[in-house]
């Protein structure tokens, strides 16, 4: 949810209803109290795959969000888009410092902006699914080697959907045990 000095707007995903696949990102914008009707982001953020799971940076302007498109290293990838004056960007690949041929999902941008947490099946972990933490560099314009955030958040089985208060004093996420 972005939270501006004047909207509110909730990005979220659906699946298998008026999308361009198998799910989409859309949004919301809250107006006298309510929300308003749902609109896709359009086919230059979501494709014919799987495109879900969005985190919106603090400012709004940011969403980097899990997909299964084409172009990417395997499995699920992450991508960013960017709003440039009022629209958003064609989506991007985060690139092999992120990216595995395996999976990588459960996104989330701290609202510093820069530190972003993600779950990974590829990265050297302890087993399934595991929370990852890396930071972009904006004079070098990349992401900084992810770091495994350990036990015990991490454990041998699928931790995913990581997500830390702005404090940095909370931390939320799931485990699924098999």
């Amino acid at each position: 949810v972005y939270y501006g000095p004047k909207q509110q707007i909730l990005y979220y995903t659906v699946c298998n209803q008026d999308g361009f696949g198998s799910c989409d990102i859309f949004f919301s914008e809250m107006a006298n109290e309510r929300w308003g009707e749902r609109q896709n982001l359009g086919e230059i953020v979501n494709t014919p795959q799987w495109d879900a799971q969005p985190s919106v940076s603090g400012d709004g302007n940011t969403i980097i969000f899990a997909s299964s498109r084409t172009g990417g290293f395997g499995g699920k990838d992450l991508w960013m888009t960017r709003k440039v004056n009022g629209k958003w960007t064609k989506a991007l690949n985060l690139g092999p410092t992120i990216n595995t041929k395996y999976g990588e999902e459960g996104v989330y941008i701290h609202p510093d902006g820069k530190t972003l947490y993600f779950s990974s099946q590829g990265l050297k972990g302890m087993g399934g699914y595991d929370v990852y933490k890396t930071v972009y560099n904006d004079s070098a314009k990349t992401w900084s080697i992810p770091q495994n955030i350990g036990y015990p958040v991490n454990t041998p089985d699928d931790d995913v959907f990581f997500a830390v208060s702005a404090s940095g004093r909370r931390a939320f996420y799931t485990s699924f045990n098999h």
